[in-house]
């Protein structure tokens, strides 16, 4: 079945688009985001015994140094993505589809009914310390450059997986921690640029396999019901239905494919595009993959640099006329 003309794509990513102080701006200007902020923190507060709150915006947030505990940022990302997706719904403002990359995956089914925000939050705070219980310690490598870099590159071959191919320049890798620099000197060997992103773990490759066996013990029982709207996944490049036991495991352990999936978005005639996730980044990657003359576009709200009151402003009066009339309870 062919997608309405541009429908209006909420879009979530995952890790390495945290900082601290993310959603800050919007914490003092939208209740409707203090309010969720507020109402994951408590329930943070009482499961895993720290607040939340106090590690993003607390004086020893500092801007500019990574948010790299991962206890904290993978709820974090989670909690600023669902939260915003409120904020549009406060304003009006309703998708036709949802896409999901990496951990943006469990953010997109928790907004489309999925699963409960309790029961995804719960299951979003215990993954960090079940990955360091069984997985070794890793990382992962943004890379500007093609992908088959990594194929024509012995060493990238040997000691790293594509995590991920954003675009045809942009890809991700992930490789056990003590084999970063060695990668990192074979990438300014072939003069690209890279950025190691704030993760302790080379999610989306074999370095995870470890923690198969706990991850399905411990959620392989999620429940998951019919979504209010139709939620598309980065790792199986299309729509993903409640019956799907083996989807969870999937999104850790898989690589994203997040331009195969817009490719085949863009074939159904292209859509808007509103960049949820905190730093805005998905809009760029998404820029480069859309094709000659799509007549797509791209939003975002969020970004490190701040002004997310005046990019939500704008967001809003783009999205209001498109706005569906229709919407689940």
């Amino acid at each position: 079945m062919s997608l309405p003309p541009h429908p209006v794509v909420f879009c979530f990513a995952g890790q390495g688009s945290q900082y601290f102080r993310m959603g800050a701006d919007l914490m003092e200007s939208e209740p409707l985001f203090r309010q969720w902020m507020q109402a994951g923190d408590d329930r943070i507060r009482r499961s895993m015994g720290f607040s939340l709150l106090d590690r993003l915006y607390g004086p020893q947030a500092v801007p500019g140094q990574p948010f790299d505990q991962l206890e904290a940022s993978h709820p974090a990302i989670f909690l600023v993505q669902y939260t915003l997706a409120k904020v549009m719904a406060g304003h009006g403002i309703r998708p036709d589809l949802l896409l999901g990359v990496s951990l943006g995956e469990f953010t997109a089914q928790a907004v489309a009914g999925m699963v409960s925000f309790a029961t995804a939050l719960d299951a979003v705070c215990q993954q960090p310390a079940l990955f360091f219980r069984t997985c070794p310690p890793g990382g992962m490598i943004a890379v500007l450059a093609s992908p088959e870099l990594h194929a024509a590159s012995p060493t990238l071959a040997a000691k790293s997986e594509l995590a991920g191919i954003n675009s045809d320049t942009h890809f991700v890798l992930a490789a056990l921690h003590a084999d970063l620099p060695e990668i990192e000197d074979e990438l300014r060997r072939h003069d690209v640029p890279f950025q190691r992103l704030p993760v302790p773990f080379a999610f989306h490759s074999r370095f995870v396999a470890p923690a198969e066996q706990t991850w399905r013990e411990t959620f392989g029982g999620l429940r998951r019901d019919t979504p209010f709207w139709p939620v598309w996944s980065a790792c199986d490049c299309g729509p993903i239905g409640p019956a799907d036991a083996e989807l969870g495991w999937r999104i850790v352990r898989q690589g994203m494919k997040v331009q195969e999936t817009i490719a085949k978005l863009e074939s159904q005639g292209g859509a808007v595009y509103v960049d949820l996730s905190p730093s805005g980044t998905l809009a760029a990657l998404l820029r480069q993959c859309l094709p000659p003359g799509s007549t797509s576009r791209l939003l975002s709200v969020l970004s490190p640099f701040g002004g997310d009151r005046e990019r939500l402003r704008k967001t809003l009066s783009v999205l209001r006329p498109l706005a569906p009339t229709a919407t689940p309870p």
